[in-house]
């Protein structure tokens, strides 16, 4: 879709949710009017990422991370609900799925008469997904028998199709592994709970999904059988990226009411905003949900590498999720006891917000995961008017690099056992991409103000670095005082 329509397509969008989605009533009613999901239906925005052949629109990564921010800007439930279906509730699908099953499930799909939903999670399996104990067996020719449990189902309650991932041991001949398959409400065995009572997301359905005995054919497998895991990381990619999207949305939300707020505020016979701390923390605020956009847009642009999308896409989860946290609590602060008022919308954004630190691979675990790797580096070639910035850039990730090397220098392979190590090389590994994500985007952009930006947050960046770049607390000092904690 070209530039010109896909901005159309956004100003559509954006008109319709400040028209119809109304957040308090959302959150208060715990659920999405149908009015919120007919309409959406018929712009065509649960088919976006859907091939045409199938009755999408093609859109690629980019376009669905627009329309995700657009609607976290209004609401995070409805951004939610659509992110899922997208990203990791047709994704495998789309991806994987013969034709015959792509013709058979994804038109319906794609007009938004079947909301799709993924379930992986399970009591015993969280971030480490190869503990996952459902199961599924081929007991007849061509049959195959899933039994199991999955837990944090989101989209559960509405949704008609769902992906599933379960071990799959001897399936066609894999000694081994997992597999994704695909259920429908309806399938005989397949029940969801009633909704869970979140603290935030109120409005997107969240159940738990028992499957017991569930009869339905190997065709419903998604690609070749055992292959799962590889296919699981390809869709944890998309949903990741998306999720990313979600919360740069929400964080400039969170930003512009601060903008207003600190502008129109009197105290002290004067505006808030004129007051040199409060501007201090604006440019932090502005200077994060740039860098937070940028990175996004990076992540979306590896689209078609798959490593390269797996490794950014888990720096851009964390970076976004953090970065939402802090400009929507910071938000609060700026907005003083107004902040605490629910009809400001504020403490809505604030609980909107915390899940996705834990959600879709908890940050910790990423981190430790990224510090594995090496994660990417950009190639920044840019003007004259980001010297400066750039050098700040290289700077930082010359410091990192020094880092990993002298990590690697003295434990050897041994590091891959050092959690804590990892994890602190994992967030010198995020702030860098961040930093070299900012600085293009102010290349591309070419505007003074961006150009600002991208400085201000390569410097804070930096600054943040460097409690990372020290050595971590004596393993034996943390372990006293924890023993010691009431």
């Amino acid at each position: 879709m070209p530039s010109e329509e896909l901005a159309s397509l956004r100003a559509s969008v954006e008109r319709f949710a400040r028209a119809e989605i109304r957040p308090a009533e959302i959150d208060r009613e715990e659920r999405i009017p149908t009015r919120v999901l007919s309409g959406l239906a018929e712009m065509g925005l649960f088919g976006i990422s859907i091939p045409e052949e199938w009755g999408g629109a093609g859109l690629g990564l980019h376009g669905v991370c627009e329309m995700v921010a657009t609607l976290a800007r209004i609401d995070r439930s409805v951004a939610t609900m659509v992110g899922l279906h997208l990203g990791l509730g047709t994704r495998g699908l789309v991806a994987f799925g013969s034709d015959e099953l792509r013709a058979a499930f994804l038109p319906e799909l794609a007009a938004g008469r079947k909301i799709a939903a993924f379930a992986a999670t399970e009591a015993g399996a969280g971030s480490d997904l190869a503990a996952i104990a459902t199961r599924a067996v081929e007991f007849e020719p061509g049959r195959l028998r899933v039994d199991g449990g999955k837990i944090y189902v989101t989209n559960g309650g509405i949704a008609r199709v769902f992906t599933i991932a379960a071990a799959t041991p001897g399936l066609r001949g894999a000694k081994r592994g997992h597999s994704l398959i695909l259920l429908e409400r309806g399938d005989r065995g397949l029940e969801a709970s009633g909704e869970e009572r979140k603290l935030g997301l109120r409005g997107s359905s969240t159940t738990s999904l028992h499957l017991d005995g569930v009869e339905v054919p190997i065709a419903r497998v998604i690609g070749a059988p055992g292959h799962g895991m590889e296919q699981l990381a390809h869709v944890l990619s998309w949903g990741r990226t998306a999720m990313s999207a979600g919360c740069s949305g929400a964080a400039q939300a969170a930003l512009a009411a601060a903008m207003e707020h600190t502008a129109t505020r009197r105290q002290f016979g004067r505006p808030l905003a004129a007051f040199e701390v409060v501007r201090e923390q604006l440019a932090q605020m502005a200077a994060l949900a740039f860098a937070m956009e940028a990175l996004v847009e990076q992540t979306c642009a590896l689209e078609d590498s798959p490593e390269e999308l797996a490794s950014r896409s888990r720096a851009a989860k964390v970076f976004c999720s953090e970065g939402d946290w802090e400009i929507c609590d910071l938000a609060v602060q700026l907005h003083g006891g107004a902040g605490f008022i629910e009809e400001t919308g504020l403490p809505l954004l604030l609980r909107d917000a915390r899940i996705t630190r834990i959600f879709e691979g908890a940050n910790d675990v990423l981190l430790v995961a990224h510090g594995a790797s090496a994660g990417l580096r950009a190639d920044l070639h840019v003007g004259p008017a980001l010297a400066k910035a750039k050098a700040i850039a290289d700077g930082l990730a010359a410091a990192v690099s020094r880092q990993a090397e002298e990590l690697r220098e003295w434990l050897g392979v041994r590091l891959v056992t050092q959690q804590r190590l990892l994890h602190r090389l994992g967030g010198l590994l995020v702030l860098r991409e961040s930093a070299d994500a900012a600085v293009l985007r102010a290349e591309a952009d070419g505007t003074p103000g961006t150009s600002a930006l991208a400085e201000h947050w390569a410097e804070i960046a930096w600054r943040r670095a460097a409690p990372l770049l020290e050595g971590p607390l004596p393993l034996d000092r943390i372990d006293l005082i924890a023993s010691r904690a009431p």
